[in-house]
């Protein structure tokens, strides 16, 4: 019974795989990979890509997250021998738009698949056209929106300059097959001083890059590079907020702090010193929700610091004093700290403000 059974069973996977070969045979029957959709083909080497981007808003910085929001568009063109078409429609060229590009690759039409590289999160594409000339030229264009992101440095914050950046790449070709070339960012540098309401553009520059990767570089046996175009815009952070509500402030508050010289009381010099230590601590809270966590000091926290050890020396200097005028009466030291406090101060202020922007 069960050799019978054994047997029912061969004979049901025998029948199976024989259905299969008969269904290839029909389904293969006339097909050729060469119908695929495939890259054009030059006899100057690979294609190249003429690729601009023009930036309608750059908003909603963080500095903490070390990002910002771009709305804009993304424009590639390049000349496929094969699209060629006498001219006979009114606008001498075909337009496929949005949806209709999904279809294209049933019609056997290739177009490239770039990526932003430092995009966070999702790319958010409103709308889409791909626009054939009758030459060949083929021109897509999109609208984009997205969260970008790029290494900051602060160290000279809230007078520092940030470099933001837009990165293209191809994401299935590499150099063998397509460059990136003919790089253009608009707006113009006249114009752009509308994109940003809390910082100064300076200049606006694009440039190729050709990026290896050496993960592929075993699996192909060979260097493996892709052409990455990088379009930057560099820009100045207004310090105006920064300059008036923190650091004058600050440094009123440490000017302040001196009138502890002027005051015979001790307990009321001391009761100055601390409230006024304070209030620096409070400063530097501030400081700490406008920027990431840094393994380095900015400017404005070095002047934070600064107020510390200056308020500290003071209140040091107001015990110094009070322990020796219970020796000896006749010695009175504040005279002097009244002069060489704020001198030692403005000259430290002098001093790390070359540190930081003498270069």
């Amino acid at each position: 019974m069960k050799q019978n059974i054994n047997q029912v069973k061969n004979g049901v996977a025998s029948f199976k795989v024989i259905i299969l070969f008969i269904f290839s045979l029909f389904y293969f029957q006339g097909y050729s990979f060469e119908d695929q959709i495939t890259i054009p083909t030059t006899d100057n080497g690979p294609i190249e890509l003429s690729v601009s981007v023009h930036i309608n808003n750059l908003f909603n910085v963080n500095t903490v997250d070390e990002s910002y929001q771009i709305d804009g568009y993304l424009m590639i063109s390049w000349i496929d021998e094969r699209l060629k078409f006498d001219h006979k429609t009114p606008t001498g060229t075909i337009i496929y738009e949005n949806d209709q590009l999904d279809d294209l690759t049933q019609n056997g039409i290739w177009f490239p698949s770039c990526e932003l590289i430092n995009i966070q999160g999702t790319r958010q594409t409103h709308n889409r056209s791909l626009e054939i000339q009758p030459n060949g030229k083929v021109v897509y264009d999109e609208r984009f929106n997205g969260t970008f992101g790029s290494d900051m440095y602060y160290k000279k914050f809230p007078f520092d300059t940030q470099r933001f950046k837009v990165v293209v790449e191809p994401f299935s070709y590499d150099t063998r097959y397509l460059v990136l070339t003919n790089l253009k960012l608009y707006p113009e540098i006249e114009e752009s001083s509308r994109l940003l309401d809390k910082w100064d553009i300076k200049k606006m520059n694009a440039r190729i890059e050709n990026i290896e990767y050496e993960e592929l570089e075993d699996l192909y046996n060979h260097p493996i590079y892709y052409s990455r175009a990088v379009f930057e815009i560099e820009a100045k952070r207004l310090s105006g907020f920064f300059v008036w509500q923190v650091l004058f402030p600050l440094f009123i508050i440490i000017m302040a702090s001196f009138v502890v010289f002027w005051i015979k009381d001790f307990s009321n010099q001391i009761g100055i010193g601390f409230t006024l230590m304070l209030t620096v601590v409070a400063f530097n809270f501030y400081s700490v929700t406008i920027l990431p966590k840094l393994p380095y000091n900015t400017f404005i926290e070095t002047i934070i610091i600064a107020g510390y050890l200056f308020i500290f020396l003071s209140i040091i200097a107001i015990i110094v004093n009070s322990l020796l005028q219970s020796k000896l009466k006749k010695l009175n030291l504040l005279k002097l700290f009244r002069v060489i406090f704020p001198l030692f101060y403005l000259t430290t202020m002098v001093i790390l403000s070359y540190l930081f922007f003498g270069n």
